[in-house]
């Protein structure tokens, strides 16, 4: 009798199909390459006058806020969309449906993102409100003025919309292979700019940071960002090996070259999104 191990395993000559051992490197070499980081490094450096950087910070939220939105919603597109990720060795229908399998991986990013543990809400945004209103509080300004007197431009609002919607308007297999692509992009990219946000806070704003991780009735109000140095790897990794399975269990393996052509489109359309992002937000601050 087979082993449930067994039943779940994908055939690793699937896996390790040419296709996915190039994407991966392809991936990789990519990431080497691309200079969001740097270019945000450099932009993070020059941040020391306090209200820009709280416009700053703002704008770094709300972007991270409409970006997670977008990941339970691909991890039930995902799942919503049968025969395009079959086992090729299990029967027709849907004893060979493997769409779960492929949005279980996107959705371990989504499992941190929405946390909610016994007496304390963990969900991601909640903590990123925790942390704004704390750095205003340093610096004494009210939230309500703020948001009032410092909206999203329309530019800003614009690309906002386009994080919520980019590969989402009419999905078809290439838009799910896109999308993904550019989940992994989210994830890497994500890691990238919140170590590098952090660092910047702790070494040009230590007063603040302190301030803030002791902040009301001692709680931890930089947990937030902290947070965020350290779980997105995980969800990068993740992504990494859902688009991994995803080709491997593409319904025409055939095609698969030209899916993970469209895996690598979207990890490079969020590159550029990002890129576009940061250079309106800090030519809008100064």
């Amino acid at each position: 009798m087979q082993s449930v191990e067994a039943a779940n395993n994908i055939p690793d000559l699937e896996i390790e199909s040419q296709h996915v051992l190039d994407l991966s490197a392809r991936i990789e070499s990519f990431i080497r390459t691309a200079p969001n980081n740097a270019f945000l490094e450099a932009k993070l450096r020059a941040l020391d006058e306090p209200d820009r950087l709280l416009l700053f910070l703002h704008r770094f939220l709300i972007f991270n806020d409409a970006l997670a939105a977008r990941v339970p919603y691909l991890a039930g597109l995902i799942h919503l969309t049968p025969d395009v990720f079959v086992d090729p060795d299990a029967p027709t229908g849907f004893l060979g449906q493997r769409n779960a399998r492929i949005a279980a991986f996107v959705a371990e990013a989504a499992n941190d993102e929405y946390r909610m543990t016994p007496g304390r809400n963990m969900v991601h945004q909640h903590l990123s409100q925790v942390f704004f209103r704390g750095a205003l509080g340093f610096t004494g300004k009210g939230a309500a003025a703020f948001e009032a007197h410092h909206p999203p431009s329309s530019q800003i609002t614009r690309l906002i919309a386009e994080a919520r919607s980019k590969f989402f308007a009419a999905p078809s297999s290439e838009d799910l292979f896109q999308a993904l692509g550019f989940h992994v992009g989210l994830e890497f990219f994500a890691n990238e700019e919140f170590n590098l946000v952090d660092q910047c806070l702790c070494q040009r704003h230590p007063v603040l940071v302190e301030a803030l991780k002791h902040g009301r009735d001692g709680a931890d109000d930089y947990l937030w960002l902290s947070l965020h140095t350290v779980v997105e790897i995980g969800h990068y990794r993740a992504g990494l090996e859902a688009v991994r399975e995803a080709l491997a269990l593409y319904r025409d393996r055939a095609d698969a070259p030209r899916m993970a052509d469209r895996i690598m489109a979207g990890l490079e359309a969020f590159a550029d999104f990002q890129r576009r992002y940061y250079e309106t937000l800090f030519a809008e601050i100064g």
